[in-house]
């Protein structure tokens, strides 16, 4: 009986994982359409503001070292929500965290037009960025169940084509704004790339419910870790407080290691440790964030 058990499951196909197989056609062309979108909106958003600098420093009467902040808060808050809405999507599901990021974005994008000093300004690009961090810490894991196991390598090419076909139209697209309308407009250029990605957003992969309950204290110490250790860099590079910058950034590669070693044997951590305990992973990390270093010096 065994033997025969055994020829039968011979024959039989083997069992695919449903997230291997991606989704059905043509449901999979409209999901990457929406996520194509949903990712051009993030990248523009982010770049965009680089050209409208020197005319909001000049409207808004402040100086040039200082304007440079509504860059430095959104790039700040967005890598603070990165890790642990990452987390949070396995537990409340991908497209569910992804969509609502996008819905604050846009929230926040619709604020942009009664901005009328620095400080409202930076508050509103800290809730863009807010939405783009949990929608972009979503991003690469719905794009691994859009796309089947063997053609996963041409869907993360084609995000890669979207990333930098809007890095290269976000200056253009900026200049003309700046040159030909209200430099708000700048901060709201990008919300119908949201209004798509939200209309085709249902044929994303449904949202799974994950069972393990999210874990706050790890979630708030990584973004406090990550403030302490990228505000200690600004302060020290340009806030002209070096020693006090210094000292904050050494505060925040301390907490890391300690919130590292928390998550150490987690099943699912919010600090991917074991993720970064691969070697192929955790070098290839290091060597995609060297160059960007050294481009900023």
């Amino acid at each position: 009986m065994l033997r025969m058990r055994d020829e039968e499951a011979a024959l039989e196909p083997a069992a695919v994982d449903d997230h291997d197989s991606g989704l059905p056609m043509p449901r999979r062309l409209w999901a990457i359409v929406a996520i194509s979108f949903g990712t051009a909106l993030f990248v523009l958003d982010g770049t965009i503001a680089n050209v409208a600098l020197p005319t909001i420093a000049r409207e808004l009467s402040v100086e040039q070292g200082v304007v440079v902040n509504v860059v430095t808060v959104y790039q700040l808050v967005m890598v603070m929500a990165l890790l642990p809405f990452a987390n949070l999507g396995e537990r409340l599901g991908l497209r569910r965290v992804y969509q609502t990021g996008q819905v604050i974005f846009m929230a926040a994008s619709a604020l942009a037009f009664l901005a009328n000093s620095l400080p409202m300004l930076l508050a509103i690009r800290a809730g863009q960025a807010l939405g783009a961090g949990m929608a972009m810490s979503v991003g690469t894991a719905l794009i691994r169940q859009i796309y089947p196991k063997a053609r996963l390598g041409s869907g993360l090419g084609i995000n890669s084509v979207i990333v930098a076909s809007s890095n290269a139209l976000a200056p253009v697209l900026g200049g003309f704004i700046v040159a030909h309308a209200d430099w708000r407009w700048v901060f709201v250029a990008a919300v119908p790339f949201a209004l798509i990605s939200l209309v085709i957003g249902r044929f994303l992969p449904d949202p799974e419910r994950g069972d393990t309950p999210f874990d706050w204290v790890s979630g708030l110490w990584s973004a406090g870790s990550f403030v302490l250790l990228i505000g200690g860099v600004e302060l020290a590079a340009h806030g002209g407080m070096v020693e006090p910058g210094i000292a904050a950034a050494l505060a925040g590669i301390g907490s890391a290691l300690l919130l590292a070693r928390r998550e150490r044997g987690k099943a699912s951590p919010v600090f991917p440790v074991d993720l970064m305990a691969r070697p192929a992973i955790g070098l290839s990390t290091i060597a995609a964030v060297a160059p960007s270093s050294v481009r900023r010096r």
